[in-house]
């Protein structure tokens, strides 16, 4: 199989390059800049937001499969610039489905969403299923919101054979920081190091969130790209709730350093969802995937991969 991974050098992305050349496939991959070819992959230079030159990196790949990841990932980010964050999530889904339409018209897309889309859900409705309605909260899940309606009008009115997934959060090794479980981790690994005080900087501890291992995560886009059905929306999460207390206190607990804890107001947002589980019930019936990393391997890898 032929596939190419928009955003392969993110996170994600190299996870699932990996994955996919440890199966046998030909790796190609799209980022904004030149990079180190992950995984021995081709990779071809094109920001999403050219349409000129995302028509010409799926034309060069011919690719049967495309995972769509390239994107901004961080909410933060989102927020500090609404407008980039349309213009990356959004308008980039537009370029990319339309180059495939005109360059690989016979590819299955995998369009990457985010569970952040959902919004601030009803606690009777957790852990939440498909169905809900997406009512986002915040600018990066209004752009992924925006992103899975143009990949449905491109499967339903465009001829294109697309699913959409709604990830939820996920870490593992290799996170860069920024996100919660990777910056919690770079400051005690520090800390461990002698290079930084005993003294740990947070947000709010009190959101509930579903944590899932990247390497898990990347193999349901794979079976997703196997085995789900065409038009089909799939939530890819554990199913567990944990606190970003409970994540702090284990990462803490892992790393072995006695600290103190203090709230940065910087790192608060506004408008947070108190709490966001998911149901991959769905992914399950369709495909056989199910989370296999345990929850503390995951975050000793996220360590040891920082040390």
């Amino acid at each position: 199989m032929r596939a190419l991974i928009t955003g392969i050098d993110g996170f994600a992305g190299r996870h699932l390059a990996a994955l996919l050349a440890a199966r046998g496939h030909a790796v190609h991959g799209l980022a904004r800049r030149a990079v180190a070819s992950p995984a021995g992959a081709t990779v071809h230079p094109a920001d999403v937001t050219d349409a000129d030159a995302v028509a010409r990196a799926v034309a060069a790949a011919a690719p049967e499969r495309c995972f769509h990841l390239a994107g901004i990932a961080s909410v933060p980010a989102a927020i500090a610039d609404p407008s980039l964050a349309l213009r990356v999530n959004a308008l980039g889904t537009q370029h990319l489905l339309a180059a495939v339409a005109r360059h690989a018209p016979a590819a299955r897309v995998i369009v990457i969403g985010s569970g952040d889309a959902y919004g601030a859900v009803p606690a009777a409705a957790l852990p939440v299923r498909e169905a809900q309605p997406l009512q986002p909260r915040s600018p990066y899940g209004a752009s992924k919101a925006a992103a899975e309606i143009i990949a449905g009008q491109w499967e339903r009115g465009g001829g294109l054979d697309v699913v959409c997934v709604r990830a939820f959060n996920h870490t593992g090794p290799g996170q860069r920081a920024g996100f919660v479980c990777a910056d919690f981790a770079r400051q005690l690994v520090a800390i461990a190091a002698g290079t930084l005080p005993p003294r740990v900087a947070v947000g709010d501890l009190s959101p509930v969130r579903d944590f899932s291992d990247v390497r898990d995560v990347v193999a349901a886009y794979v079976a997703i790209a196997e085995r789900g059905a065409r038009g089909a929306v799939y939530n890819v999460c554990s199913g567990v709730g944990r606190s970003v207390r409970e994540v702090l206190d284990a990462l803490i607990g892992l790393v072995g350093v006695p600290v103190e804890v203090t709230v940065d107001t910087t790192r608060l947002r506004p408008a947070d969802v108190p709490a966001l589980v998911g149901d991959a019930s769905a992914l399950h019936a369709a495909t056989g995937w199910a989370p296999r990393i345990a929850w503390e391997q995951t975050l000793a890898d996220l360590i040891a991969s920082l040390r």
